[in-house]
């Protein structure tokens, strides 16, 4: 299925991304991971600093949460978050002098450090994993868990629609090789992939002599870069190894946030986020600190233009509909549309037609009109359905293809959660 190929001359309108105008005050959620909620080590009245570590998890497996500005913390306040998912947050004040934003920084001898060292530095600098940004995750706790052999780099956004990954490629490809490296190191494994679209040009010469390949995809057919779609195009190629859903899976903007975190000794605070959408005088890259609204991001390039009614988070395909433009930027956004009414269709929800455009289009071969019928009816889970759902990678085809706009795969991915939930129980 080929949608919305974006276009290689497009990349070339952009420089490199420049700092956000600061922000008067932010609201940082306490969660800022895959179902993970942090609780607030501060209180209303403390002044705090750049980077500092603001809350913590009740679990050594989940990541922290830092302060991306100096402040006073004002209050705790609900927090309407890109997600859908209404969630605490902690609202801070500017105020004060910074540790890291216009410092000179200089890059850390990290030839010296062990594996362990890599890992915890990571962990406790607070860098997810977005490779899948419906199930962000803490990169270090994945690094320690980890049970594979590869380290699996994607280098375009898994949504056709974005290009927030080629745009860190196209302007940090040494830092994502020098950070593949580290984590490669952390894992202790040296066979590292890094897959890219067809039209994407990598420095070959970059890479350091040992077992790292580079695997191309057609980026004009959507799904290619889902992890089960690399791993089966991958292991059909004459190559000396193979790929399993063991192995650890990253993208562009991981590998960045590992290079700040661990060569430039940054936490996790800012975001490299593409801004975009008919609403906006000019599209642009931008860094972003954690917890500045969306509001507040725009104003940086002229404001709004026309009356949004859409603003679509990571993407038009896999990603979420915000419900407003308070909503602050988190670690897993990378990419914000802003539409106008013109390009917002239809949102009403209508009965299935049973047309079977569910069933047609689906790349996993499962049948998303049974599994919902069983959902909405409140059937009991067969064994079979399970098994379908167990087997839904999560692209979202069927939604784009059903004429009464089902949210097919959002439901889907909710019963695989309470499924995972109750082998855990």
């Amino acid at each position: 299925m080929i949608l919305y190929p974006e276009k290689s001359n497009e990349l070339k309108n952009y420089q490199q991304p420049q700092n956000a105008f600061l922000p008067r005050r932010v609201n940082i959620p306490l969660s800022e991971e895959y179902n993970t909620v942090c609780k607030s080590l501060v209180k209303p009245g403390d002044v705090v600093t750049e980077g500092q570590l603001i809350a913590a998890p009740s679990s050594r497996t989940k990541s922290g949460i830092h302060s991306s500005i100096p402040g006073l913390v004002e209050s705790i306040v609900n927090c309407q978050c890109p997600n859908g998912k209404t969630e605490k947050a902690i609202r801070i004040s500017l105020n004060g002098s910074f540790n890291y934003l216009g410092k000179l920084l200089a890059e850390k001898n990290i030839d010296s450090l062990a594996p362990a060292q890599i890992c915890e530095m990571i962990f406790e600098n607070g860098v997810v994993n977005t490779f899948n940004t419906l199930k962000a995750k803490n990169l270090g706790q994945q690094i320690k868990s980890f049970k594979g052999q590869t380290l699996v780099v994607r280098l375009f956004d898994d949504d056709s629609s974005c290009i927030t990954d080629r745009l860190i490629t196209k302007f940090y490809i040494k830092q994502i090789f020098a950070a593949a490296k580290l984590i490669s190191k952390a894992l202790a494994r040296d066979t590292i992939l890094f897959v890219k679209a067809d039209s994407q040009k990598i420095e070959e010469g970059l890479l350091e002599e040992g077992k790292h390949f580079i695997y191309s995809v057609n980026e004009s057919r959507y799904s290619l870069g889902l992890k089960e779609k690399i791993i089966s195009g991958f292991n059909k190629t004459k190559t000396d190894f193979k790929l399993s859903k063991n192995d650890l899976f990253c993208d562009a903007s991981t590998l960045y946030e590992v290079y700040q975190s661990v060569i430039m000794g940054t936490p996790a605070i800012n975001k490299l986020v593409h801004i975009s959408g008919n609403c906006l005088k000019v599209s642009c890259f931008l860094n972003v600190k954690i917890g500045t609204s969306i509001r507040d991001v725009i104003s940086q390039i002229g404001g709004l233009t026309k009356t949004p009614k859409q603003i679509i988070v990571n993407g038009s395909i896999r990603g979420f509909s915000a419900g407003s433009l308070d909503m602050p930027v988190t670690k897993y956004v990378k990419s914000i549309q802003i539409s106008s009414s013109k390009t917002k269709s239809d949102s009403v929800i209508y009965d299935c037609i049973n047309c079977g455009n569910c069933r047609v289009s689906c790349s996993a071969g499962i049948l998303p009109d049974i599994i919902y019928n069983d959902a909405i009816n409140f059937n009991e889970l067969s064994d079979f359905t399970k098994k379908m759902i167990s087997k839904c990678i999560g692209c979202s085809i069927c939604n784009m293809v059903c004429p009464a706009r089902i949210p097919l795969s959002q439901m889907i991915n909710t019963l695989k959660e309470e499924i995972e939930v109750k082998k855990e129980i």
